[in-house]
């Protein structure tokens, strides 16, 4: 149930009335009347509130103290955290939580009224946006989306949200929420970013890009959960890793995330400096949480071996269910599987960093190039981290090796791209799921990939040979046998034809029982 509603920046005191009307329509739904019900559910413009801004204004004192009344004498965190998040504007972090739990406890109500209106405008003016309303949404489901929405990167994870919450937003009442600037607290999307985020297959908005400067007049409402599901669709940004904690120790609300992999720990020695860092404020936020669903049985064994820690600290940690990615496009593909135009393509898709080794590939590639065999090496990808396999590359081709890289590719251009593969490679050292096995699959073009973690689950059902991508023989090998063998081929297609295929319509089914009915 939705509980307020943000039309335009009112004057501050008429906003701060109307947020704390917001916060008795959850906790006291008897004292709102007739003008604060107006209040909420038409928040109107400025002009005509400002006709009955003192009705507005006494009868949120009235429910003021009813809040304080159930604050002082409960003693409730969830409560507390409610209060502070709507009537400042800031979500508060665990130490805010407790502060203000121990501080009401030691106050008498008017001591008490004056200290919480004190401090959540000081939070409102220092972090928050004190002239805006907030909406409450009890008992509903919201979805953090941050990332995707503001930003045009689209691979990995941006790649599963943008397949996964339009089909979600499809058959469930959703709210989607991003940050506002500055980490203080949840709101709406504005245009643009919705399109980016339910309809990047159709060739959603892909520019304008940036995080605007806080303001009064913005296209989006902040929001505050209440009783309900929060889903975290990806990893949040490190600056909001201690909110999230507290929303999820304290708020009363349930919080669930798909588990992508503990990679930025398990192999931290493949990452630039920092990433392993921000990673262990995700996890120190993932400890509070209800529910992870991996996205490979090989992810949820990672998570599971965190949660398994938990103990120690007197945690019990989420329980860790497994979710698998399916083995479909992340859109709908026209392109037909055709011949080579003039040579084989081999395609290696993936992020350009030391952890997906395209290194090795690299070096296979040229002894099978020093032998005679000939063949295109397509490297699809970007994000790069380092300048080895760029530099590599361009010596390569430089020497007149038929090598490319391909930065920023849309999807129309990966699909032509698979028609013409012979096969891909996909020799990564640690992966969550893998992505572009999959998507290999999908188009029916047999993959080399890595014998080990989620890359052996996915190959489990045929249509790829298996190495270690440790190994540059077998690397080397494998490559050879695909380039100069049909029948190997013929055979690795076969496979494919007779896999069992997972949709993204299966994949958002299970998760929405997973990560939300699993946690009502």
């Amino acid at each position: 149930m939705t509980v307020a509603v943000t039309k335009d920046a009112a004057p501050a005191k008429v906003v701060l009335a109307q947020r704390i009307l917001a916060v008795a329509a959850v906790l006291l739904p008897e004292r709102v009347g007739t003008t604060g019900s107006v209040a909420l559910n038409a928040f109107r413009h400025a002009a005509e509130v400002d006709e009955t801004a003192e009705e507005i204004w006494a009868e949120a004192a009235a429910c003021l103290d009813g809040i304080v009344a159930r604050l002082v004498d409960e003693s409730d965190p969830a409560v507390v955290w409610l209060v502070i998040a709507a009537i400042s504007t800031v979500t508060p972090d665990s130490d805010e939580v407790l502060a203000a739990q121990r501080e009401l406890a030691l106050l008498d109500r008017d001591e008490a009224a004056q200290w919480l209106l004190g401090t959540c405008m000081a939070l409102a003016v220092d972090r928050g946006n004190p002239r805006m309303p907030v909406r409450i949404v009890d008992s509903g489901v919201l979805v953090e989306v941050d990332f995707s929405a503001r930003f045009n990167l689209h691979t990995g994870i941006q790649r599963v949200v943008r397949s996964l919450v339009p089909r979600w937003d499809r058959d469930h009442d959703i709210v989607l929420v991003a940050w506002t600037p500055g980490g203080g607290a949840m709101r709406t999307l504005d245009q643009d970013e919705s399109t980016r985020v339910l309809k990047w297959a159709s060739g959603g908005v892909r520019t304008r890009q940036l995080r605007a400067a806080a303001t009064d007049e913005q296209p989006w409402s902040l929001v505050i959960p209440w009783r309900s599901v929060v889903v975290l669709s990806e990893v949040p940004d490190q600056g909001v890793a201690a909110k999230l904690s507290a929303l999820a120790e304290y708020s009363g609300n349930t919080v669930a995330a798909i588990g992508y992999d503990c990679i930025p720990i398990i192999s931290s020695d493949m990452l630039p400096p920092g990433e392993p860092n921000k990673f262990v404020k995700y996890l120190s936020m993932l400890k509070h949480i209800d529910r992870v669903a991996g996205i490979s049985e090989s992810a949820s064994n990672e998570f599971r071996g965190f949660v398994d820690m938990l103990p120690a600290q007197g945690l019990s940690g989420p329980t860790v269910t497994t979710c698998v990615l399916p083995v479909q496009t992340l859109h709908e593909s026209t392109a037909i599987p055709k011949p080579p135009v003039e040579r084989n393509l081999v395609l290696c898709v993936g992020s350009f960093e030391p952890r997906k080794n395209q290194m090795a590939v690299l070096f296979a590639a040229e002894r099978l190039w020093r032998e005679g065999v000939e063949f295109r090496l397509q490297f699809v990808g970007g994000g790069g981290v380092g300048t080895a396999f760029p530099s590599s590359v361009k010596r390569l081709a430089r020497k007149g090796r038929d090598v490319g890289i391909a930065e920023a590719v849309s999807d129309s251009a990966l699909d032509e791209l698979y028609a013409h593969a012979r096969f891909s490679v996909f020799a990564s050292l640690h992966e969550g799921y893998g992505l572009p096995v999959a998507e290999s699959f999908a188009h029916g073009v047999p993959v080399i990939t890595s014998d080990y973690g989620s890359t052996r689950e996915i190959a489990g059902d045929g249509g790829a040979l298996l190495i270690d991508p440790r190994d540059d023989d077998e690397l080397y090998a494998a490559m050879r046998e695909l380039l100069t063998s049909d029948s190997t081929l013929v055979r690795l297609k076969q496979e494919l034809a007779d896999r069992p295929m997972r949709s993204w319509d299966d994949y958002a089914a299970d998760l929405w029982r997973d990560l939300v009915e699993g946690a009502r």
